[in-house]
């Protein structure tokens, strides 16, 4: 009897699909919607039963024939969402019950979120207002729940969190499992659209082993894809694409193709981060293909957003300037707002590449405070960096300088605000624990005065209760012990992230300082300009000296926004930002800039991110001096490494000087103290008319 457990587990999945049918056949009354794709079901899972049971007596031709009906069938039967639309909005102009209604209503805000985001969520409202006439809980919370996935899609998170916060303290009371898993996992999202990863996980490890444990493969695919993201921005790309890939033939099997869509484009950006451009192009391509071949606007949108990135990146301006036009376009007709939002910000950096500022500038300010209303401020950051150098470009020095600072003051703000939100998190532990501490104080109080009274009792009683006392003293001792210890760890977490948050200002401080002299220059240098006389010769090699500056600007601040986008910096990164630094200064000089790495540096050695920056800074001034002032002909940038101690050695054959006779400008000056402030070694060696050694020096200390 080996098939009796096959059978049962036949018997009961035959039986879910007959509930569904009878619970929509009560519920819409009509034939040209659900019943026939619950049909369609429920001869799958006869015939697959029946496969699994029987596969040596099944003979070709019954097979054959009952594929046939299946195909047929379904061929007749199934529809479009459209269709669907159109049948549903017919049905609703007749006089129905209010909970027959809200479904109605609810099943079109679902349909209509593919096409037009605006009437799904108009017809959600409707479903809303209807399930509380019905005063039935359980389409009530559905209700919301459909409500919320059409603002969570137009990109309106903190409305869609209340209602899924309205949907969850319902079946919670109704113990609507499978329903809450949903409710966890949309909030999870929330959270990641939020970037805030601790809040996420939370919710999608709660939903998964539901949906695992009621065999709801689709929606545990969703998390599973969802957890991908939280791997791939830890990093850990590997990971991420393993899970990934996972999802992907998961829903290829179960025909999920919509979802499909999003896969695929984690797994291009994945490629992306991994510097695998082929293969990220491609994926991202065969999600835009899918997208249209399925006829989903949303899906489009979304996949030409993140495509547009792609091409950012890889600085592919014409492409991108091809495909934020058609994602825009795409968008609108939906009103996705966060897609439009992306699309334009995409727009308006490839305007600005090809110097179109007439066309990229309301592009860009649009994006900027379509994000502010999303409350993403990290997305904002990235329309301020574009609109600095675009209004220094047209002459609007003030509005260059508006946006620096906006820029500075957001970013700080986003800094102080994480700052808080631990500092706040570990303070409510922290109390909490000290709360336990004390009532167990208590209670070891309350166990003394015990022992007093039941002294009377006898010496045999007050052996026995002076035994179980010293054992409970002894399990409430080791019980404080481990508390304070956890005391110990929560306060020095506490320090940490004290420590990270000065370092993050320091490094902030830097970008401040820089960038606020340098484009100061820039704004002064256009002022005086006023005051040459109109003649192409004398303006033209001031206007070209301005423009190098504010390219020496812009790559100084990502040099600067590249070390804090990292707690610590490999010594790979590191040495290939000093090789791209050596790579342009070869490019814009006749001086030949060589660059040598001894075997034995660990490229894999991590280093704080403040101190990359400081050696990075220190190692750009010294080739910089010898390019401007020190008539070089060769340039060598050598790094070692020697018992432990890392050195980095800028040698150049030019005329040198007597550092006797000379007195140090500002820039060796600022070579000193960075040297100071990171704990390195600097030394300067000069000698005239043979060239000039600077050698930084880090200890074993500095580095892991």
């Amino acid at each position: 009897m080996v098939w009796l457990p096959q059978m049962r587990y036949f018997h009961r999945r035959l039986g879910k699909s007959l509930k569904k049918v009878n619970h929509f056949l009560r519920t819409f009354h009509f034939p040209n919607f659900s019943i026939w794709v619950l049909a369609d079901e429920l001869i799958l899972f006869v015939l697959k039963g029946f496969l699994y049971l029987v596969p040596n007596c099944m003979n070709f031709r019954l097979l054959s024939f009952l594929l046939f009906l299946i195909f047929f069938q379904h061929s007749l039967h199934a529809q479009s969402p459209r269709q669907i639309i159109d049948s549903l909005r017919l049905r609703i102009q007749e006089d129905l019950p209010a909970d027959q209604l809200a479904n109605m209503y609810g099943e079109l805000g679902w349909q209509y979120a593919v096409f037009n985001l605006d009437s799904a969520i108009y017809f959600g409202e409707l479903a809303v207002e209807k399930a509380k006439e019905s005063k039935d809980t359980k389409i009530l919370a559905q209700s919301y729940t459909d409500l919320g996935s059409g603002f969570l899609q137009k990109g309106e998170l903190d409305e869609a969190m209340k209602l899924y916060l309205l949907a969850r303290e319902i079946r919670e009371e109704s113990q609507d499992s499978l329903g809450l898993a949903k409710v966890y996992n949309a909030l999870g999202y929330i959270f990641q659209r939020k970037y805030e990863s601790d809040s996420a996980i939370y919710f999608f490890l709660k939903a998964l082993p539901i949906f695992e444990k009621e065999g709801a493969l689709l929606n545990a695919a969703a998390v599973k894809n969802n957890l991908g993201v939280i791997y791939q921005n830890l990093p850990d790309y590997d990971k991420a694409i393993q899970m990934y890939q996972e999802v992907a033939e998961l829903r290829k099997e179960l025909g999920d193709y919509r979802n499909l869509v999003g896969t695929y484009n984690n797994l291009g950006s994945c490629y992306k981060y991994l510097g695998d451009y082929e293969q990220a192009d491609q994926y991202f391509q065969d999600a835009i293909s899918l997208a249209l071949e399925l006829d989903d606007p949303l899906n489009q949108a979304i996949s030409y957003r993140i495509y547009s990135f792609f091409l950012q990146e890889i600085g592919d301006i014409e492409k991108l300037e091809s495909v934020a036009k058609k994602g825009l376009i795409v968008a609108q007709s939906i009103n996705a707002e966060f897609e439009k939002a992306g699309l334009e910000l995409a727009l308006g950096i490839a305007y600005n590449a090809q110097k179109k500022y007439a066309e990229a500038k309301p592009l860009l300010l649009e994006a900027a405070e379509k994000f502010k209303e999303q409350g993403s401020e990290e997305d904002v950051l990235f329309s301020y960096f574009e609109l600095i150098p675009l209004y220094a470009s047209i002459g609007k020095p003030d509005s260059s300088r508006y946006y620096a600072n906006l820029y500075q003051e957001t970013f700080r703000n986003k800094l102080e605000k994480e700052s808080r939100e631990r500092t706040t998190e570990l303070e409510t532990k922290y109390q909490t624990e000290l709360k336990d501490l004390q009532i167990a104080e208590q209670q070891l109080e309350i166990r003394n005065k015990n022992l007093q009274l039941f002294g009377s009792l006898g010496l045999a009683l007050i052996l026995a209760i002076v035994g179980y006392l010293l054992y409970s003293q002894q399990k409430l001792k080791n019980k404080q012990l481990k508390q304070e210890g956890e005391l110990k760890a929560a306060l020095a977490q506490i320090e940490t992230q004290n420590k990270l948050q000065e370092q993050r200002l320091l490094i902030s401080r830097d970008l401040h300082d820089n960038i606020g002299a340098q484009l100061t220059f820039i704004i002064s240098s256009i002022e005086n300009l006023k005051y040459f006389d109109p003649i192409k010769e004398t303006l033209t090699p001031r206007y070209e000296s301005i423009a190098n500056f504010t390219k020496q600007t812009i790559r100084e601040l990502r040099d600067t926004i590249w070390a804090m986008n990292s707690g610590s910096v490999s010594f790979e990164n590191l040495i290939g930002r000093v090789h791209n630094f050596i790579q342009q200064g070869q490019d814009s000089t006749q001086v030949k800039l060589e660059f040598i790495q001894d075997s034995d540096v660990d490229l894999s050695a991590k280093m704080p991110s403040a101190t990359s920056i400081q050696v990075l800074r220190i190692v750009q001034e010294a080739i910089q001096n010898a390019l401007k002032y020190g008539e070089a002909k060769v340039i060598q940038v050598l790094i070692t490494k020697d018992s432990g101690s890392l050195t980095f050695q800028i040698k150049d054959d030019g005329k040198g000087f007597d550092k006797e006779k000379v007195q140090l400008g500002n820039g060796l000056s600022n070579m000193q103290k960075r040297a100071d402030e990171i704990g390195g070694k600097l030394e300067i060696k000069a000698q005239i008319g043979v060239g000039t050694e600077v050698i930084l020096q880090l200890s074993s200390g500095t580095f892991s």
